[in-house]
């Protein structure tokens, strides 16, 4: 009778009471810092508000939408945002890639190398920020003077618009490569050495190992490393805020920037609230078309 009775366990009943004590603190965390936002900012999306308090009046319904649709500058902003998008991904991802591989192989200077760029992952986003306006800097400028030096003209890097758009990736490319190369370098450290021997002994070049063992063995790093940039390139705030102010006449102004001025300018939380409510939207449809296309170009290459 006594078989089927247990002696209840203290350690047991400790962890019980202090495992669900330890998380409640982070918890805490992500639904203050996180969902409340969230879920306060899709509120906002559809409430009117007054001008001078900031306190919500009543309900727009979707005019706050209909009012940023009819925005030209809103537009415009939506399409910097797409542009600094496709730049970063298309700037960041193969570069974090071929240091990726080149720090992998272990070559000397490759720990000074991954010391750097770490070392730029880990600094402030506007410290960063600061420097490199200095170094964009007319006239008085380090890349102006080494262009002065080659016999080459001056180039207006913050004041036009294309050049301010291209100056801004490539700071930010610089400040951020570190995580997605991290990611690729982990993908490569997974992958057997045994295949790539294999492969080298059949007599595969490196080209044709790198496209058909490396880069599909791969996959899930890159779709992580693409998402990653494209989020990132998507929330784009403090190098423009501190390098251009969204200018020159808006042409560095993405939906980040947008929604801070109607926020804080324009005292318009509503329709700040509306573009970030878009913009969340088209990020997640972006997200996953990329999840799609990469992981169906994969499958098709399979087959």
């Amino acid at each position: 009778m006594l078989r089927g009775l247990r002696t209840p366990d203290p350690t047991r009943r400790t962890e019980n009471y202090f495992g669900p004590a330890m998380v409640l603190p982070a918890l805490l965390g992500l639904g203050l810092f996180q969902f409340y936002p969230l879920v306060s900012a899709v509120l906002n999306s559809f409430r009117t508000f007054n001008a001078f308090t900031k306190r919500p009046t009543g309900w727009a319904g979707w005019n706050n939408f209909i009012e940023i649709f009819a925005d030209d500058v809103f537009r415009n902003a939506v399409l910097i945002t797409l542009i600094y998008i496709v730049l970063m991904i298309a700037i960041v991802v193969p570069m974090a890639l071929g240091l990726a591989i080149l720090i992998d192989k272990r070559m000397r200077g490759t720990a000074l190398a991954r010391a750097a760029i770490l070392g730029a992952l880990a600094s402030s986003e506007a410290v960063a920020a600061l420097i490199w306006n200095q170094l964009y800097e007319p006239g008085t400028g380090l890349f102006d003077a080494i262009l002065k030096s080659m016999g080459l003209p001056e180039q207006p890097f913050l004041v036009s618009g294309p050049h301010a758009i291209v100056s801004i990736v490539v700071m930010t490319a610089w400040k951020d490569v570190g995580l997605p190369m991290l990611i690729f370098l982990g993908g490569l450290q997974a992958i057997s050495p045994q295949l790539i021997e294999a492969a080298a002994l059949d007599g595969a070049s490196s080209w044709r190992i790198f496209r058909r063992i490396t880069l599909p063995l791969l996959r899930p790093s890159l779709i992580l490393a693409i998402f990653m940039v494209t989020v990132a390139a998507a929330r784009l705030f403090t190098p423009i805020i501190l390098l251009t102010q969204g200018g020159p006449d808006g042409q560095t102004t993405n939906v980040p920037f947008y929604s801070y001025a109607q926020a804080f300018e324009f005292s318009s939380p509503g329709t700040a609230s509306a573009s970030v409510m878009f913009m969340m939207v088209i990020l997640v449809g972006i997200t996953a078309l990329q999840a799609f296309v990469i992981r169906d170009s994969n499958d098709g290459g399979r087959r």
